[in-house]
């Protein structure tokens, strides 16, 4: 039925569609998938029901925790939220390019505000029983050198109702966000989060893993040197990648708007970035791959190129809920894989 179904939410504009899903998928109750246990995997500290997860900006605010973790997911990403309640860019900031199997978006980080989501999820805690990961930002009008600020406040806000905690500092809708990437402001970042995430420990014996989401548009070195500090800090894992400012083989006439890329095209990207980071972490090191990840063949090419977990997005919108367990079944077991 979702060809029917999307052919009636592509015909209204895609932010309204996307309220809509989820409005919907919060009344939903049925379970979807598959129960496999022969498809669950442990990820450094994450038990994941199977290997694919539902990446962060799909559902901002928490607004369909329960539905969400109905549909056959290993493990969910809520957010990206920031301590205040922020607006995001003007509006339209999603643009379909259907033709390219795509979508472009400059968002920028709207959201109800880390209180609000670490509320949600507080309720809906008990009844979900795959890993939960909460991505974090900083407000727009927070200099990088307060930024650290606005990090350890929302990780302090959710280390008690989440398995994980993703530092974003590769969205490419907040201006100077990126700049995080460098040397010198990473590690004074990474440094408090680390911290923050041992005391957690210490006082209440539950760990909360800390990832760091990366960009694909940076130079090979620069990723590996990223990839080390990351690493080097006491991180749990990284997850390759967000969404792209170039434009690779996209044909659509709205190629040139402003924002991230996300779908099929960014696969190639995607990989690339993973193999590097694998390369650049060994082979023990927690990765989860993202990023045009759309059918069990590109989902079983990411494991290959070096990732223990991927995510999906894009592909939810233009696929429906059925290459969730698609993608479960063919990966299976990692040493499945061939």
């Amino acid at each position: 039925m979702y060809p029917l179904i999307r052919s009636l939410l592509f015909a209204l504009p895609p932010e309204w569609a996307h309220l809509v899903v989820l409005k919907l998928l919060s009344k939903y109750n049925e379970t979807s998938g598959t129960d496999d246990s022969r498809q669950s995997v442990s990820v450094g500290h994450l038990k994941c029901a199977n290997r694919v997860g539902l990446a962060a900006g799909f559902d901002k605010d928490g607004l369909a925790i329960e539905g969400l973790s109905r549909l056959g997911f290993g493990f969910l990403e809520f957010g990206a939220v920031t301590p205040r309640i922020q607006a995001g860019n003007p509006h339209p900031r999603i643009f379909r390019l259907k033709n390219d199997l795509a979508l472009i978006n400059r968002l920028g980080f709207n959201n109800n505000g880390v209180d609000a989501l670490a509320q949600k999820l507080s309720i809906s805690r008990n009844s979900v029983k795959i890993p939960i990961g909460v991505n974090i930002g900083k407000n727009t009008d927070t200099s990088n050198n307060d930024a650290v600020t606005d990090f350890a406040y929302c990780f302090n806000q959710v280390k008690s109702v989440s398995d994980f905690v993703t530092v974003n500092i590769s969205s490419p809708n907040t201006s100077q966000l990126r700049d995080l990437q460098s040397d010198e402001n990473i590690v004074r970042l990474l440094g408090v989060l680390v911290g923050a995430r041992d005391a957690h420990f210490a006082q209440s014996k539950y760990y909360v893993s800390l990832f760091v989401k990366i960009s694909p548009d940076m130079e090979e070195d620069e990723t590996v040197a990223l990839c080390r500090r990351i690493k080097d800090a006491g991180c749990d894992g990284i997850v390759a990648t967000n969404t792209t400012t170039n434009r690779p083989a996209i044909r659509d006439r709205r190629r040139d708007e402003d924002g991230g890329l996300s779908g099929k095209p960014l696969l190639p990207l995607a990989l690339r970035a993973v193999r590097i980071v694998r390369s650049a972490v060994g082979p023990t090191f927690p990765v989860i791959g993202c990023g045009g990840v759309w059918d069990a063949e590109s989902a079983k090419q990411m494991i290959k190129a070096g990732a223990d977990l991927v995510q999906i997005y894009t592909s939810l919108i233009y696929r429906g809920p059925r290459c969730i367990s698609e993608m479960a079944v063919a990966l299976g077991q990692k040493e499945q894989i061939s």
